[in-house]
């Protein structure tokens, strides 16, 4: 500005300054929550010809806007944005001869990564039909597919970290987390899914105990029930492990003669003792009327012992000739 002063005046500067306001957003359009914002610049001054140089620094908000000011116009600037301190950016982060306006709209694109699950059991068999779900740690960002007839799902996820579950209706067979600041294929195993739980039933005795029905619970299934083989096994195929409760009915009991609590992480054998009842002749006895009749026998039993013996006591010896 020229000036003439001729007495007291108050002068006022108008100073071309911009505000920034950056969004960070993805491929869907989507506002991204706690991005990083690095801003770098250098000018040179048009009076002392001298290099100068600056930085600022922000984090997106939750709406995804972080807003910067004062900057200064007509000079380019250097915007790095960055997750879990990783850029994701680089080959985009130049803005040339920033606008001398009021406020300059920035949109930065956060990349999209493309996550490819292979889901099997503890066999190494795939599962089909069942939900991968990857949950980004910071929140708001949620996806989820379906895996194939080859236990495959695929999902393009936004440049991040994420907490990776897989689900078969409402029971979780496995949770992991996985960076995705590129493109991943991953294997997950599901530990207590397609295991064999082999149910032996056996009488107080340890014999086997054969068309015994047992019933398999398990929260967020339908029951299982299966009657024993002559061995006194029941075998569930396909099962998915974890609490489970197991019933044993005999006959045509509607309620179960035992109730048993187990934690199931592998293909096994369990036994189970019906310690009420003894295998007698092919027949289920009650093991208290069994040790009546067994006291009542040892008694009699000891009772003749006893009879005989006295009467041979009491019997007369021959005389001799």
């Amino acid at each position: 500005m020229n000036l003439t002063i001729t007495g007291e005046i108050q002068v006022n500067f108008t100073c071309q300054l911009t505000t920034a306001n950056i969004d960070v957003i993805d491929v869907q359009n989507v506002k991204i929550p706690f991005v990083s914002i690095d801003l770098t610049y250098n000018y040179t001054t048009t009076e002392t010809k001298g290099d100068r140089n600056g930085t600022d620094s922000g984090e997106t908000n939750i709406t995804g806007t972080l807003q910067l000011t004062p900057l200064l116009p007509s000079i380019s600037y250097t915007i790095n944005a960055s997750r879990y301190g990783e850029v994701f950016n680089t080959n985009n982060n130049t803005i040339y001869d920033l606008p001398a306006e009021a406020y300059e709209n920035i949109t930065i694109l956060c990349p999209t990564k493309k996550l490819q699950v292979q889901v099997v059991d503890a066999n190494n068999q795939p599962i089909a039909n069942a939900i991968v779900q990857a949950q980004e740690l910071m929140g708001g960002l949620n996806y989820n597919n379906l895996t194939d007839i080859s236990g495959t799902a695929v999902l393009e996820c936004t440049f991040g970290k994420y907490d990776v579950k897989v689900y078969q209706g409402e029971i979780t067979l496995n949770e992991t987390t996985f960076d995705l600041f590129e493109d991943q294929n991953r294997t997950i195993k599901c530990q207590l899914y397609g295991l064999t739980v082999s149910i032996k039933v056996v009488d107080f005795l340890g014999q086997p105990i054969s068309n015994a029905n047992v019933t398999l619970k398990r929260e967020g299934l339908a029951p299982r029930s299966i009657l024993t083989e002559t061995e006194g096994k029941a075998t569930f195929n396909s099962i998915i492990g974890g609490s489970l409760q197991i019933a044993v009915y005999l006959g045509d009991q509607t309620q179960s003669c035992v109730t048993r609590n187990f934690f199931i992480d592998s293909s096994t054998t369990i036994e189970i003792k019906i310690e009420k009842y003894v295998l007698l002749a092919g027949l289920l006895v009650e093991t208290s009327q069994l040790t009546t009749v067994i006291i009542i026998l040892v008694t009699v039993i000891l009772a003749l012992l006893v009879e005989v013996y006295r009467k041979k006591r009491l019997k007369p010896e021959k005389s001799s000739s």
